[in-house]
């Protein structure tokens, strides 16, 4: 079983799921694999804290549509530009003081 929520990762991790489909590993590759990897290894010490730096994020990702949010975070990060294809469109200001704020803590 792969889990494809971000947010529930670990649970499932710790549940016996075998690894996961991740968005926020698009922006955090390091953190998200290393809670990965700890989980697996049945070390949940330090998957739950990376599991809990990441979480704040996550939501705000999706809060206005995939992927857009995740769009936004790789172009604050210098990583591609956050431009996405109609129907979709880019998040709000708020939005991106939000994820901004919340990337600060990361």
């Amino acid at each position: 079983m792969i889990s494809g929520d971000d947010g529930i990762t670990l649970p499932l991790l710790a549940a016996g799921a075998d690894g996961v489909i991740s968005v926020v590993a698009n922006a955090y590759p390091k953190q998200a694999s290393e809670m990965v990897r700890n989980a697996l290894k049945f070390d949940f010490k330090k998957a739950q804290q990376l599991h809990y730096d990441l979480l704040p994020l996550i939501p705000l990702l999706f809060a206005e549509g995939s992927p857009a949010g995740i769009k936004y975070v790789l172009k604050q990060l210098e990583i591609t530009e956050d431009v996405v294809r109609l129907p979709l469109v880019g998040i709000s200001k708020q939005l991106a003081q939000k994820i901004t704020r919340c990337m600060d803590d990361l």
